[in-house]
């Protein structure tokens, strides 16, 4: 007698478990892009403050509005940075 159901055989894949699996993934970096978004605008906020604080007591009034420019193209190319990952991430490039 031959068996009809053997050991060998793979087990047919669940489709909605890996359809689950790629919708959590996608809502973890939705929500991550939030957050990052969210952290980004509280510490610019408060970094602002700092910064022109500091270029207040350090620089000469001249050159004040060079070094705000540059620190604000810093904090634009890093945010830039962060938001790009994270929408690579999310379209699966």
């Amino acid at each position: 007698m031959s068996e009809a159901n053997t050991d060998d055989s793979p087990e047919p894949t669940n489709r909605a478990t890996s359809t689950t699996d790629f919708e959590v993934r996608t809502n973890l970096y939705r929500a991550a892009l939030a957050l990052f978004g969210l952290l980004a605008v509280v510490a610019v906020i408060q970094l602002y403050g700092s910064v022109n604080a500091t270029i207040n007591t350090f620089i000469e009034q001249e050159y004040r509005p060079l070094f705000r420019a540059a620190f604000n193209l810093v904090v634009l190319l890093v945010a830039g940075i962060g938001i790009s990952w994270t929408v690579r991430e999310l379209s699966g490039e």
